[in-house]
Protein backbone atom coordinates (compact mmCIF):
# COMPACT_ATOMS: atom_id res chain seq x y z
CA UNK A 1 0.00 0.00 0.00
CA UNK A 2 1.31 3.54 -1.03
CA UNK A 3 1.36 6.46 1.27
CA UNK A 4 -0.88 9.63 0.59
CA UNK A 5 1.42 12.80 0.45
CA UNK A 6 -0.35 16.68 1.28
CA UNK A 7 -0.91 18.34 -1.89
CA UNK A 8 -1.71 22.29 -1.70
CA UNK A 9 -2.40 24.33 -4.41
CA UNK A 10 -2.14 27.85 -3.17
CA UNK A 11 -3.55 31.69 -5.43
CA UNK A 12 -2.10 34.66 -4.55
CA UNK A 13 -4.43 36.86 -5.94
CA UNK A 14 -1.95 39.83 -5.66
CA UNK A 15 -2.28 43.83 -5.89
CA UNK A 16 -2.95 45.28 -9.71
CA UNK A 17 0.50 45.29 -11.29
CA UNK A 18 2.46 44.10 -8.04
CA UNK A 19 3.05 40.44 -9.47
CA UNK A 20 7.07 41.38 -11.09
CA UNK A 21 7.52 43.16 -7.61
CA UNK A 22 6.03 39.97 -5.28
CA UNK A 23 8.04 37.82 -7.56
CA UNK A 24 11.43 39.65 -7.37
CA UNK A 25 11.18 39.36 -3.74
CA UNK A 26 10.10 35.90 -3.50
CA UNK A 27 12.78 34.75 -5.93
CA UNK A 28 15.59 37.14 -3.79
CA UNK A 29 15.02 35.66 -0.77
CA UNK A 30 15.19 32.34 -2.15
CA UNK A 31 12.07 31.29 -0.86
CA UNK A 32 11.11 28.52 -3.32
CA UNK A 33 15.00 27.15 -3.06
CA UNK A 34 14.50 26.92 1.06
CA UNK A 35 11.21 25.60 1.22
CA UNK A 36 11.85 22.82 -1.62
CA UNK A 37 15.15 21.72 0.57
CA UNK A 38 13.34 21.17 3.85
CA UNK A 39 12.80 18.17 5.12
CA UNK A 40 9.75 16.65 3.97
CA UNK A 41 8.93 18.96 1.12
CA UNK A 42 8.47 16.88 -1.77
CA UNK A 43 7.67 19.27 -4.50
CA UNK A 44 7.51 23.40 -4.21
CA UNK A 45 6.83 25.23 -7.46
CA UNK A 46 5.95 28.59 -8.30
CA UNK A 47 3.54 29.25 -11.44
CA UNK A 48 2.00 32.89 -13.56
CA UNK A 49 -1.44 31.81 -14.49
CA UNK A 50 -2.25 31.79 -17.99
CA UNK A 51 -5.72 33.23 -16.76
CA UNK A 52 -4.49 36.63 -15.12
CA UNK A 53 -1.47 39.03 -15.18
CA UNK A 54 -1.29 39.45 -11.54
CA UNK A 55 -1.71 36.21 -10.02
CA UNK A 56 0.86 33.68 -8.62
CA UNK A 57 0.09 30.08 -8.17
CA UNK A 58 2.55 27.79 -6.07
CA UNK A 59 2.09 24.04 -5.90
CA UNK A 60 3.55 22.41 -2.89
CA UNK A 61 3.62 18.81 -1.97
CA UNK A 62 4.54 17.41 1.72
CA UNK A 63 5.61 14.13 3.37
CA UNK A 64 2.63 14.29 6.07
CA UNK A 65 0.90 17.29 7.87
CA UNK A 66 3.83 17.69 10.30
CA UNK A 67 6.20 18.95 7.82
CA UNK A 68 4.27 21.62 6.16
CA UNK A 69 3.24 22.57 9.69
CA UNK A 70 6.84 22.71 10.53
CA UNK A 71 7.10 25.32 7.20
CA UNK A 72 5.10 27.92 8.66
CA UNK A 73 7.61 28.16 11.76
CA UNK A 74 11.06 28.99 9.28
CA UNK A 75 12.30 32.10 8.77
CA UNK A 76 11.26 32.08 4.82
CA UNK A 77 7.44 31.98 5.50
CA UNK A 78 7.96 34.79 7.90
CA UNK A 79 9.55 36.48 4.92
CA UNK A 80 6.92 35.52 2.59
CA UNK A 81 3.48 36.34 4.98
CA UNK A 82 5.46 39.41 4.83
CA UNK A 83 5.30 39.67 1.25
CA UNK A 84 1.92 38.45 1.29
CA UNK A 85 0.88 41.65 3.34
CA UNK A 86 2.41 44.34 1.38
CA UNK A 87 1.34 42.44 -1.94
CA UNK A 88 -1.54 40.37 -2.22
CA UNK A 89 -5.51 41.15 -1.83
CA UNK A 90 -6.57 37.33 -1.09
CA UNK A 91 -4.95 33.82 -0.92
CA UNK A 92 -6.59 31.07 -2.09
CA UNK A 93 -5.65 27.46 -1.28
CA UNK A 94 -7.37 24.10 -1.87
CA UNK A 95 -4.87 20.73 -0.65
CA UNK A 96 -5.74 17.41 -0.55
CA UNK A 97 -4.53 13.73 -0.01
CA UNK A 98 -2.30 12.35 -3.25
CA UNK A 99 -0.90 8.86 -3.53
CA UNK A 100 2.52 9.19 -3.33
CA UNK A 101 4.54 7.47 -6.24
Amino acid sequence: MQDKCLFMQVRYYLKKGTRSEFYRRFRDNNIREFSASEEGNLAYEIYFPLDSDDDICILEKWKNSDSQENHVQTLHYAILSELKAKYVDKVEIKQGWLEEY
